[in-house]
């Protein structure tokens, strides 16, 4: 069986994850383009083995802005995806892998309360092509009122990006009252 094969049975086996609320994310799984998305520099949408996904390169990135319900404090943001690279660095730097990002705003949007990162939101698959889970769960903070979630590139200082792609599809951004909750949804990813 071909690696495409097998991975889009696997997506179909896996399934979609489901929550007690709805994807916060518009268009999370790039089927209507770029909507609801703002790209910067080398940031597309490409398909790759039939399933639409959001693809950077070179430092390309693309951004969300999403307005928090007003009940949002307090809870857990499980934000996940699946990623892909091109490029794998044979000295395991990081540079050219997909990675989930995320600030998290004040109502006034001037000020930032929380960055997402670290975690498992670094995707590191063993071979160019192949798909591997993102996450990362993170408690509201009280002032929190939007978050700009981020698909980017990686990159590790003297190690230049080459115009290889990152790819990643399935980006979700879901709330729930229990850090207990957040972790069941992202298992789902594993």
């Amino acid at each position: 069986m071909s690696t495409i094969s097998v991975l889009l049975a696997t997506l179909v086996a896996i399934g979609l994850p489901q929550s007690g609320g709805g994807n916060l994310l518009v268009n999370g799984d790039a089927r209507r383009g770029a909507e609801a998305w703002t790209p910067h520099g080398l940031a597309t949408i490409e398909q790759v083995a039939g399933i639409p996904c959001f693809t950077v390169r070179s430092g390309g990135s693309f951004w969300q802005d999403v307005a928090l319900p007003g009940a949002a404090a307090g809870q857990y943001a499980a934000l996940s995806g699946r990623g892909q690279s091109e490029r794998i660095n044979a000295d395991g730097a990081i540079t050219g892998l997909p990675y989930l990002y995320a600030t998290v705003a004040t109502a006034d949007r001037h000020r930032f309360v929380a960055y997402w990162q670290g975690q498992s939101m670094l995707g590191r698959p063993e071979r160019p092509g192949d798909w591997v889970p993102m996450w990362g769960i993170f408690k509201i903070a009280d002032e929190a009122r939007y978050v700009y979630v981020q698909l980017n590139q990686a990159e590790r200082r003297g190690v230049p990006q080459d115009g290889s792609a990152a790819h990643f599809a399935d980006v979700h951004l879901h709330l729930f009252p229990t850090e207990a909750a957040a972790r069941a949804f992202v298992e789902q990813y594993r």
